[in-house]
C-alpha cells in the first residue's frame, strides 16, 4: 500500500507539472490575443494597427496601441526601438497584442500593450 501511495503521489505530482507548463506557454499562444492584424504606422510611444485581410475597396477601423516600458517584445522585433525598421523592411508584418485594460466591449484604442508579438505573413 505504501509503494502504491507513492505512485499516486509521483503521477499527481508529474499531472501538475505539466498542467504549470501547458499554462504557461498559453500565454505566447498567438490564438489567444487580443488583437491580430497588421501595423499601420509607428510613432513615438505608440502603433497604429488594422485589420490585416482588407478589402481594398472597403474602410476599416484602425486603433492606436500605446506602448511603456513594461510592453514586451517577441518574435521578429525584440524592443519598441527596433519596430519601425522591421515593418519599413517587412512588406507584410503582422502583430497579436494582448491588451492591460480593455475598455467596454473589448475596446483595444488607445490602450496600453502588455505583450506583441511581431511576425512576418
Amino acid at each position: 500500500m505504501h509503494n502504491m501511495q507513492k505512485k499516486l503521489l509521483g503521477s499527481i505530482s508529474i499531472l501538475l507539472l505539466l498542467l504549470i507548463v501547458a499554462c504557461g506557454r498559453e500565454d505566447d499562444n498567438v490564438n489567444n490575443a487580443d488583437f491580430q492584424g497588421s501595423i499601420n504606422e509607428v510613432k513615438e510611444n505608440s502603433i497604429i494597427v488594422g485589420e490585416d485581410d482588407v478589402d481594398p475597396e472597403a474602410s476599416y477601423p484602425t486603433y492606436e496601441i500605446l506602448i511603456d516600458d513594461k510592453t514586451k517584445f517577441s518574435g521578429e522585433v525584440e524592443a519598441f526601438k527596433d519596430l519601425d525598421k522591421f515593418v519599413n523592411q517587412t512588406e507584410h508584418s503582422i502583430v497579436h497584442l494582448w491588451v492591460i485594460d480593455k475598455g467596454q466591449d473589448n475596446e483595444i484604442d488607445n490602450r496600453i500593450v502588455s505583450k506583441v508579438i511581431v511576425e512576418k505573413e
